[in-house]
Protein backbone atom coordinates (compact mmCIF):
# COMPACT_ATOMS: atom_id res chain seq x y z
CA UNK A 1 0.00 0.00 0.00
CA UNK A 2 2.89 2.11 0.98
CA UNK A 3 4.67 1.56 -2.83
CA UNK A 4 1.27 2.24 -4.54
CA UNK A 5 0.98 5.71 -2.60
CA UNK A 6 4.82 5.88 -3.37
CA UNK A 7 3.81 5.57 -7.13
CA UNK A 8 1.06 8.02 -7.28
CA UNK A 9 3.29 10.52 -5.38
CA UNK A 10 0.96 11.12 -2.81
CA UNK A 11 4.19 10.43 -0.11
CA UNK A 12 7.24 12.25 -0.76
CA UNK A 13 10.50 10.95 -0.94
CA UNK A 14 12.92 11.50 1.86
CA UNK A 15 15.13 14.57 1.47
CA UNK A 16 18.71 12.28 1.43
CA UNK A 17 17.27 9.94 -2.10
CA UNK A 18 15.88 13.06 -3.70
CA UNK A 19 19.15 14.81 -4.10
CA UNK A 20 20.88 11.08 -5.16
CA UNK A 21 22.98 10.63 -1.78
CA UNK A 22 22.59 7.41 -0.88
CA UNK A 23 25.36 7.15 1.22
CA UNK A 24 27.19 4.63 -1.33
CA UNK A 25 30.14 5.89 -3.64
CA UNK A 26 28.99 6.29 -6.93
CA UNK A 27 30.08 2.91 -9.62
CA UNK A 28 32.08 3.74 -12.67
CA UNK A 29 31.52 2.42 -15.82
CA UNK A 30 33.93 -0.79 -16.85
CA UNK A 31 35.20 1.07 -19.75
CA UNK A 32 35.61 4.87 -18.27
CA UNK A 33 39.09 6.03 -18.04
CA UNK A 34 41.16 6.50 -14.74
CA UNK A 35 41.68 10.21 -16.07
CA UNK A 36 38.21 10.93 -16.89
CA UNK A 37 38.21 11.60 -12.66
CA UNK A 38 40.52 13.86 -12.65
CA UNK A 39 40.41 17.83 -13.17
CA UNK A 40 40.39 19.49 -16.83
CA UNK A 41 43.99 21.06 -15.39
CA UNK A 42 45.36 17.87 -14.55
CA UNK A 43 44.28 16.59 -18.11
CA UNK A 44 45.98 20.15 -19.93
CA UNK A 45 49.28 18.96 -18.27
CA UNK A 46 49.63 15.44 -19.43
CA UNK A 47 48.52 16.63 -23.01
CA UNK A 48 51.87 19.14 -22.96
CA UNK A 49 53.75 16.65 -21.54
CA UNK A 50 53.35 14.11 -24.42
CA UNK A 51 53.88 16.63 -26.92
CA UNK A 52 56.90 18.22 -25.36
CA UNK A 53 57.99 14.30 -25.34
CA UNK A 54 57.21 14.05 -28.92
CA UNK A 55 59.12 16.92 -29.96
CA UNK A 56 62.25 15.45 -28.42
CA UNK A 57 62.16 11.69 -29.91
CA UNK A 58 64.00 11.08 -32.84
CA UNK A 59 62.93 8.82 -35.84
CA UNK A 60 63.42 5.33 -34.26
CA UNK A 61 64.50 5.93 -30.96
CA UNK A 62 63.01 3.86 -28.17
CA UNK A 63 60.36 5.90 -26.91
CA UNK A 64 60.32 5.55 -22.85
CA UNK A 65 57.00 4.57 -20.92
CA UNK A 66 54.43 7.37 -20.15
CA UNK A 67 53.55 7.92 -16.71
CA UNK A 68 49.77 7.93 -16.10
CA UNK A 69 48.06 10.38 -13.70
CA UNK A 70 48.57 8.84 -10.03
CA UNK A 71 50.14 6.12 -11.44
CA UNK A 72 53.22 4.28 -9.67
CA UNK A 73 56.65 5.47 -11.18
CA UNK A 74 58.97 2.31 -12.02
CA UNK A 75 62.70 2.91 -11.33
CA UNK A 76 64.79 4.06 -14.47
CA UNK A 77 66.21 1.51 -16.76
CA UNK A 78 69.88 1.69 -17.34
CA UNK A 79 70.60 3.23 -20.94
CA UNK A 80 70.96 0.59 -23.31
CA UNK A 81 73.75 1.11 -26.16
CA UNK A 82 72.32 0.39 -29.67
CA UNK A 83 74.79 -2.42 -31.64
CA UNK A 84 76.92 -1.04 -34.37
CA UNK A 85 75.50 -0.80 -37.58
CA UNK A 86 76.61 -3.90 -39.51
CA UNK A 87 79.34 -3.12 -42.56
CA UNK A 88 77.31 -2.20 -46.03
CA UNK A 89 74.03 -1.30 -44.02
CA UNK A 90 72.86 2.03 -45.54
CA UNK A 91 72.60 4.82 -42.14
CA UNK A 92 69.70 6.52 -41.46
CA UNK A 93 70.00 10.26 -42.65
CA UNK A 94 69.64 11.34 -39.36
CA UNK A 95 72.29 9.08 -38.22
CA UNK A 96 75.70 11.72 -37.94
CA UNK A 97 79.15 9.58 -38.59
CA UNK A 98 82.35 10.57 -37.02
CA UNK A 99 84.40 12.34 -39.43
CA UNK A 100 87.34 9.84 -40.39
CA UNK A 101 90.63 10.03 -37.86
CA UNK A 102 92.90 10.98 -41.40
CA UNK A 103 90.34 13.33 -42.79
CA UNK A 104 91.20 14.79 -38.97
CA UNK A 105 94.84 14.54 -38.40
CA UNK A 106 95.62 15.65 -42.52
CA UNK A 107 93.26 18.28 -42.63
CA UNK A 108 95.86 20.39 -41.57
CA UNK A 109 94.88 23.96 -41.69
CA UNK A 110 92.12 23.58 -44.39
CA UNK A 111 92.48 24.58 -47.61
CA UNK A 112 95.52 27.52 -49.40
CA UNK A 113 94.43 30.29 -51.05
CA UNK A 114 93.32 30.41 -54.74
CA UNK A 115 96.96 29.88 -56.37
CA UNK A 116 97.17 30.30 -60.34
CA UNK A 117 99.60 27.94 -61.84
CA UNK A 118 101.30 27.91 -65.61
CA UNK A 119 101.96 24.51 -67.03
CA UNK A 120 102.97 23.82 -70.72
CA UNK A 121 101.14 27.16 -71.72
CA UNK A 122 97.75 26.17 -69.69
CA UNK A 123 96.67 28.23 -66.71
CA UNK A 124 95.81 26.16 -63.81
CA UNK A 125 93.73 26.91 -60.91
CA UNK A 126 93.89 25.47 -57.11
CA UNK A 127 93.22 24.95 -53.42
CA UNK A 128 95.92 23.28 -52.47
CA UNK A 129 94.52 21.23 -49.02
CA UNK A 130 95.72 18.19 -47.58
CA UNK A 131 94.44 15.12 -49.49
CA UNK A 132 92.04 12.53 -48.13
CA UNK A 133 90.61 8.78 -48.87
CA UNK A 134 87.56 8.60 -50.72
CA UNK A 135 87.39 5.45 -52.29
CA UNK A 136 85.35 2.96 -49.86
CA UNK A 137 83.14 0.97 -52.07
CA UNK A 138 82.85 -0.91 -55.62
CA UNK A 139 80.82 2.10 -56.86
CA UNK A 140 83.43 4.72 -55.58
CA UNK A 141 86.29 2.71 -57.50
CA UNK A 142 83.82 2.33 -60.82
CA UNK A 143 83.51 6.14 -60.82
CA UNK A 144 87.11 6.56 -60.04
CA UNK A 145 88.06 4.63 -63.06
CA UNK A 146 85.93 6.74 -65.05
CA UNK A 147 87.80 10.17 -64.03
CA UNK A 148 90.04 12.37 -65.44
CA UNK A 149 92.76 11.19 -62.16
CA UNK A 150 92.52 7.91 -63.66
CA UNK A 151 93.50 8.83 -67.16
CA UNK A 152 95.71 11.12 -65.62
CA UNK A 153 98.08 8.34 -63.98
CA UNK A 154 97.58 5.56 -66.94
CA UNK A 155 99.35 7.95 -69.14
CA UNK A 156 101.85 9.02 -66.78
CA UNK A 157 102.82 4.90 -65.49
CA UNK A 158 102.78 4.71 -69.30
CA UNK A 159 104.09 7.36 -70.58
CA UNK A 160 107.51 6.02 -68.19
CA UNK A 161 107.11 2.30 -69.04
CA UNK A 162 108.09 3.85 -72.70
CA UNK A 163 110.79 5.84 -71.86
CA UNK A 164 113.23 3.29 -70.09
CA UNK A 165 112.68 0.75 -72.99
CA UNK A 166 116.00 -0.95 -73.82
CA UNK A 167 117.89 1.59 -71.12
CA UNK A 168 119.66 -0.12 -68.30
CA UNK A 169 119.87 1.99 -64.80
CA UNK A 170 123.03 2.97 -65.59
CA UNK A 171 122.86 4.63 -69.00
CA UNK A 172 123.58 8.49 -69.61
CA UNK A 173 120.43 10.30 -68.56
CA UNK A 174 119.79 13.87 -68.00
CA UNK A 175 119.26 14.72 -64.38
CA UNK A 176 117.77 17.94 -64.14
CA UNK A 177 117.72 20.20 -60.64
CA UNK A 178 113.69 19.14 -59.82
CA UNK A 179 114.77 15.91 -60.40
CA UNK A 180 118.26 16.01 -58.14
CA UNK A 181 115.92 17.72 -55.44
CA UNK A 182 114.00 14.42 -55.04
CA UNK A 183 116.78 12.02 -55.20
CA UNK A 184 118.30 14.49 -52.44
CA UNK A 185 115.23 13.99 -50.01
CA UNK A 186 114.89 9.66 -51.03
CA UNK A 187 118.58 10.21 -49.65
CA UNK A 188 117.37 11.81 -46.44
CA UNK A 189 115.13 8.95 -46.22
CA UNK A 190 117.57 6.46 -45.92
CA UNK A 191 119.95 8.28 -43.41
CA UNK A 192 116.72 8.08 -41.22
CA UNK A 193 117.44 4.16 -41.76
CA UNK A 194 121.01 4.52 -40.80
CA UNK A 195 120.22 6.47 -37.36
CA UNK A 196 117.02 4.61 -36.13
CA UNK A 197 118.42 0.97 -35.87
CA UNK A 198 115.95 -1.77 -35.51
CA UNK A 199 114.84 -2.94 -31.22
CA UNK A 200 115.77 -6.63 -30.26
CA UNK A 201 112.77 -7.99 -30.59
CA UNK A 202 111.58 -12.19 -30.99
CA UNK A 203 108.83 -11.11 -34.03
CA UNK A 204 109.97 -12.74 -37.85
CA UNK A 205 107.95 -9.44 -38.86
CA UNK A 206 107.14 -5.82 -37.93
CA UNK A 207 110.00 -4.62 -35.74
CA UNK A 208 108.68 -1.48 -34.00
CA UNK A 209 111.59 1.13 -34.58
CA UNK A 210 109.93 1.51 -38.04
CA UNK A 211 107.26 3.47 -36.25
CA UNK A 212 110.09 5.40 -34.64
CA UNK A 213 111.37 5.93 -38.10
CA UNK A 214 107.88 7.22 -39.51
CA UNK A 215 107.82 9.72 -37.07
CA UNK A 216 110.82 11.37 -38.12
CA UNK A 217 109.92 10.85 -41.58
CA UNK A 218 106.16 12.24 -41.19
CA UNK A 219 108.12 15.29 -39.31
CA UNK A 220 110.50 16.00 -41.63
CA UNK A 221 109.22 15.07 -45.20
CA UNK A 222 106.66 18.41 -45.20
CA UNK A 223 110.17 20.29 -44.70
CA UNK A 224 111.99 18.89 -47.39
CA UNK A 225 108.93 19.11 -49.63
CA UNK A 226 108.26 22.86 -48.96
CA UNK A 227 112.04 23.24 -49.85
CA UNK A 228 112.59 21.79 -53.35
CA UNK A 229 109.68 23.60 -54.40
CA UNK A 230 109.70 27.13 -56.10
CA UNK A 231 108.20 30.20 -54.01
CA UNK A 232 104.52 29.76 -56.44
CA UNK A 233 104.62 26.17 -55.84
CA UNK A 234 105.20 26.32 -51.78
CA UNK A 235 101.44 26.54 -50.95
CA UNK A 236 101.31 22.61 -52.89
CA UNK A 237 103.68 21.11 -49.78
CA UNK A 238 100.33 20.73 -48.07
CA UNK A 239 98.95 18.46 -50.23
CA UNK A 240 102.30 16.61 -51.88
CA UNK A 241 104.01 16.42 -48.33
CA UNK A 242 101.34 13.48 -47.37
CA UNK A 243 101.75 11.56 -50.78
CA UNK A 244 105.66 11.26 -50.08
CA UNK A 245 104.99 10.36 -46.35
CA UNK A 246 103.02 7.52 -46.78
CA UNK A 247 104.83 5.90 -49.54
CA UNK A 248 107.02 4.23 -47.28
CA UNK A 249 104.76 1.83 -45.55
CA UNK A 250 101.94 2.30 -42.57
CA UNK A 251 103.36 2.52 -39.04
CA UNK A 252 100.46 0.99 -37.25
CA UNK A 253 100.94 -2.33 -39.23
CA UNK A 254 104.35 -2.11 -40.07
CA UNK A 255 103.54 -3.66 -43.71
CA UNK A 256 104.70 -2.40 -47.08
CA UNK A 257 103.36 -3.19 -50.25
CA UNK A 258 102.23 -2.05 -53.85
CA UNK A 259 99.32 0.55 -52.86
CA UNK A 260 102.26 2.72 -50.97
CA UNK A 261 104.63 2.01 -54.12
CA UNK A 262 101.55 3.36 -56.79
CA UNK A 263 101.18 6.25 -53.76
CA UNK A 264 105.04 7.52 -54.75
CA UNK A 265 104.06 7.39 -58.28
CA UNK A 266 101.34 9.93 -57.28
CA UNK A 267 103.39 11.73 -55.75
CA UNK A 268 105.61 12.17 -58.37
CA UNK A 269 102.56 12.61 -61.21
CA UNK A 270 101.68 15.59 -58.84
CA UNK A 271 104.96 17.11 -59.24
CA UNK A 272 104.35 16.76 -62.59
CA UNK A 273 100.87 18.13 -63.14
CA UNK A 274 101.81 21.12 -61.04
CA UNK A 275 105.04 21.94 -63.41
CA UNK A 276 107.63 21.02 -61.31
CA UNK A 277 108.57 17.85 -63.13
CA UNK A 278 108.47 18.67 -67.07
CA UNK A 279 108.07 15.51 -69.99
CA UNK A 280 111.87 16.16 -70.53
CA UNK A 281 112.56 14.54 -67.14
CA UNK A 282 110.49 11.46 -67.84
CA UNK A 283 114.08 9.03 -68.21
CA UNK A 284 115.60 10.64 -65.03
CA UNK A 285 111.90 9.69 -63.08
CA UNK A 286 112.24 6.01 -64.41
CA UNK A 287 115.51 5.48 -63.95
CA UNK A 288 116.86 7.51 -61.17
CA UNK A 289 114.34 8.43 -59.26
CA UNK A 290 112.48 5.52 -58.96
CA UNK A 291 115.88 4.00 -58.38
CA UNK A 292 116.52 5.73 -55.33
CA UNK A 293 112.98 5.21 -54.39
CA UNK A 294 113.32 1.51 -54.65
CA UNK A 295 116.85 1.33 -52.30
CA UNK A 296 114.67 2.90 -49.75
CA UNK A 297 112.18 0.67 -49.75
CA UNK A 298 114.52 -2.39 -49.72
CA UNK A 299 116.37 -0.74 -47.07
CA UNK A 300 113.06 -0.03 -45.07
CA UNK A 301 111.84 -3.65 -45.91
CA UNK A 302 115.08 -5.83 -44.61
CA UNK A 303 116.05 -3.45 -41.64
CA UNK A 304 112.27 -3.36 -39.92
CA UNK A 305 111.52 -6.53 -41.52
CA UNK A 306 108.47 -4.70 -42.57
CA UNK A 307 104.96 -7.28 -43.05
CA UNK A 308 103.82 -7.62 -46.86
CA UNK A 309 101.03 -5.84 -47.25
CA UNK A 310 98.37 -8.04 -48.80
CA UNK A 311 100.31 -9.96 -50.39
CA UNK A 312 99.43 -13.46 -52.43
CA UNK A 313 102.32 -15.07 -51.32
CA UNK A 314 104.19 -16.85 -54.07
CA UNK A 315 101.29 -16.50 -56.30
CA UNK A 316 102.34 -12.90 -56.65
CA UNK A 317 104.93 -11.41 -58.65
CA UNK A 318 106.89 -10.27 -55.42
CA UNK A 319 105.72 -9.40 -51.82
CA UNK A 320 106.40 -6.07 -51.86
CA UNK A 321 106.88 -4.65 -55.48
CA UNK A 322 105.80 -4.32 -59.08
CA UNK A 323 106.62 -0.93 -60.98
CA UNK A 324 109.80 -2.32 -61.53
CA UNK A 325 108.91 -5.90 -62.99
CA UNK A 326 106.72 -3.99 -65.50
CA UNK A 327 109.55 -0.80 -66.21
CA UNK A 328 111.83 -3.62 -65.72
CA UNK A 329 110.79 -5.79 -68.58
CA UNK A 330 110.26 -2.50 -70.65
CA UNK A 331 113.97 -2.06 -70.32
CA UNK A 332 115.13 -5.70 -71.48
CA UNK A 333 113.37 -5.44 -74.63
CA UNK A 334 115.08 -6.17 -77.72
CA UNK A 335 118.26 -7.02 -75.95
CA UNK A 336 120.51 -9.03 -77.59
CA UNK A 337 122.11 -11.86 -74.73
CA UNK A 338 119.46 -12.17 -71.71
CA UNK A 339 116.11 -13.58 -72.70
CA UNK A 340 113.35 -13.85 -70.05
CA UNK A 341 114.51 -17.68 -69.45
CA UNK A 342 117.31 -16.04 -68.13
CA UNK A 343 116.16 -15.13 -64.52
CA UNK A 344 116.89 -18.91 -63.82
CA UNK A 345 120.83 -18.38 -64.53
CA UNK A 346 122.18 -17.13 -61.06
CA UNK A 347 125.18 -15.49 -62.81
CA UNK A 348 123.31 -13.33 -64.70
CA UNK A 349 121.26 -12.47 -62.39
CA UNK A 350 123.63 -10.97 -59.90
CA UNK A 351 125.95 -9.63 -62.55
CA UNK A 352 123.02 -7.36 -64.05
CA UNK A 353 120.94 -6.68 -60.82
CA UNK A 354 122.41 -3.25 -61.02
CA UNK A 355 121.77 -2.24 -64.31
CA UNK A 356 118.09 -4.10 -64.86
CA UNK A 357 114.99 -3.31 -63.10
CA UNK A 358 113.71 -7.20 -63.35
CA UNK A 359 116.96 -9.17 -62.27
CA UNK A 360 117.70 -6.69 -59.22
CA UNK A 361 113.76 -8.10 -58.25
CA UNK A 362 114.68 -11.52 -58.97
CA UNK A 363 117.80 -11.73 -57.16
CA UNK A 364 115.98 -10.03 -54.22
CA UNK A 365 113.84 -13.12 -53.87
CA UNK A 366 116.86 -15.07 -54.08
CA UNK A 367 117.75 -13.13 -51.35
CA UNK A 368 115.00 -13.57 -48.57
CA UNK A 369 113.24 -16.72 -50.13
CA UNK A 370 114.67 -20.02 -49.95
CA UNK A 371 114.10 -22.65 -52.77
CA UNK A 372 114.11 -22.46 -56.71
CA UNK A 373 111.68 -19.65 -58.52
CA UNK A 374 109.48 -22.76 -59.43
CA UNK A 375 108.56 -23.40 -55.93
CA UNK A 376 108.87 -19.88 -54.02
CA UNK A 377 107.34 -17.38 -57.11
CA UNK A 378 105.77 -19.95 -59.36
CA UNK A 379 104.09 -17.28 -61.93
CA UNK A 380 107.47 -15.54 -62.25
CA UNK A 381 108.67 -19.14 -63.26
CA UNK A 382 105.29 -19.35 -65.72
CA UNK A 383 106.37 -16.08 -67.51
CA UNK A 384 110.11 -16.73 -68.00
CA UNK A 385 108.54 -19.13 -71.04
CA UNK A 386 108.07 -16.32 -72.68
CA UNK A 387 109.45 -15.90 -76.23
CA UNK A 388 110.41 -12.13 -76.10
CA UNK A 389 110.51 -9.03 -73.35
CA UNK A 390 107.78 -7.47 -75.49
CA UNK A 391 105.34 -9.80 -74.74
CA UNK A 392 105.71 -9.88 -71.05
CA UNK A 393 106.13 -6.19 -70.84
CA UNK A 394 102.77 -6.42 -72.39
CA UNK A 395 101.52 -8.74 -69.78
CA UNK A 396 102.93 -7.05 -67.48
CA UNK A 397 100.86 -3.84 -68.27
CA UNK A 398 97.41 -5.19 -68.40
CA UNK A 399 98.17 -7.15 -64.85
CA UNK A 400 99.40 -3.93 -63.21
CA UNK A 401 96.02 -2.00 -64.09
CA UNK A 402 94.12 -5.40 -62.93
CA UNK A 403 96.12 -6.01 -59.84
CA UNK A 404 96.54 -2.62 -58.79
CA UNK A 405 94.94 0.38 -60.17
CA UNK A 406 91.64 -1.70 -60.49
CA UNK A 407 91.75 -3.05 -57.07
CA UNK A 408 89.61 -1.99 -54.57
CA UNK A 409 91.75 -3.21 -51.84
CA UNK A 410 94.97 -1.42 -53.13
CA UNK A 411 93.01 2.13 -54.12
CA UNK A 412 91.13 2.67 -50.92
CA UNK A 413 94.34 3.77 -49.55
CA UNK A 414 94.88 6.55 -52.15
CA UNK A 415 94.46 9.67 -51.30
CA UNK A 416 92.65 12.93 -53.54
CA UNK A 417 92.65 16.27 -53.11
CA UNK A 418 92.93 19.50 -55.54
CA UNK A 419 95.46 18.08 -57.64
CA UNK A 420 93.69 14.97 -58.31
CA UNK A 421 90.22 14.28 -57.84
CA UNK A 422 88.27 11.12 -56.84
CA UNK A 423 85.90 11.89 -59.25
Amino acid sequence: FFCVLLGLGLVPLPKQMSDGATGMPPMAAPWANAASSSSQEDQQRLLQEKLARAKLMKPGAVQPPIATHNAQRSPPMSPVKSPPPSPGLVRAPWAVEPPLMSEEAESGGGESPLVCIEVGGVKKEFRFRSPTKVIKSPQDLLAFKQSETYAALRDFVLALNNSCKGKPLDSAVTVSPACQSIISMLQEASRFVDEIPPTEQPMRYGNKAFRNWMDRWSAEAPKLVESILPQPLKPSSIELAPYLVHSFGNKERIDYGTGHEQTFVTFIAALAHVGFLVEGDLEAIALRVFWEYLKVARKLQLTYRLEPAGSHGCWSLDDYQFIPFMWGSAQLIDHPAILPSHIHDLGVVRQGSDQWYYLHCVKFIHEVKSGQLAENSPMLNDISGCCSWQRVNSGMLKMYFAEVMDKLPVIQHMMFGSIFKAV
